[in-house]
């Protein structure tokens, strides 16, 4: 993670960003990543403490342009968030009714966190293991989540992983 600055992303690279919308007492995760190279980094990770809703809106779209991102991935859990973001982007806000031959083509795409939690998890795994992921140093509690996740029958023990909303907007 050292060998990339990522307060200078790569121009033409593709990035996705993730997110995991706040709900009561948990945190809103955003992160960013590009990939080159073969490898995927990190250029923004970032927990949100109980935000407003407005701002973490601005916030995502700020870092939308910045980065130029392509994709965004976030949980289907907060369709009003959802909703409001692909209204910002000009995507159709009803995507429930987009049909699903022409779901691929949204830029803002819903992710049942409840339904994909294993597979997610199971690809962040595989990332790690063969080496196609790099953080730099900068996204602190990024890695202390990597460090501190437990899993059980695949699925993210959040009360034993530190910073569980980052790691879930990496995923």
């Amino acid at each position: 993670g050292k060998l990339y600055d990522p307060a200078n992303p790569v121009a033409m690279s593709p990035k996705s960003m993730g997110i995991d919308p706040a709900y009561g007492s948990s945190a809103f995760g955003i992160v960013v990543t590009q990939f080159v190279d073969g490898q995927v980094q990190i250029v923004h990770a970032e927990e949100y403490k109980r935000p407003a809703f407005n701002e973490m809106l601005e916030k995502a779209w700020n870092l939308i342009v910045k980065h130029s991102v392509q994709k965004i991935y976030i949980d289907g859990a907060n369709p009003s968030f959802i909703k409001s973001l692909k209204l910002l982007w000009g995507e159709r806000s009803d995507y429930e009714n987009v049909p699903k031959e022409q779901r691929q083509y949204m830029r803002v795409v819903p992710v049942n966190f409840n339904q994909e939690h294993k597979e997610m998890l199971g690809h962040c795994k595989m990332l790690l293991e063969r080496g196609y992921l790099a953080i730099n140093p900068t996204f602190d509690k990024l890695i202390t989540s990597l460090r501190t996740a437990v899993a059980e029958e695949n699925a993210l023990d959040k009360e034993s992983t530190s910073y569980a909303d980052v790691f879930d907007a990496y995923r």
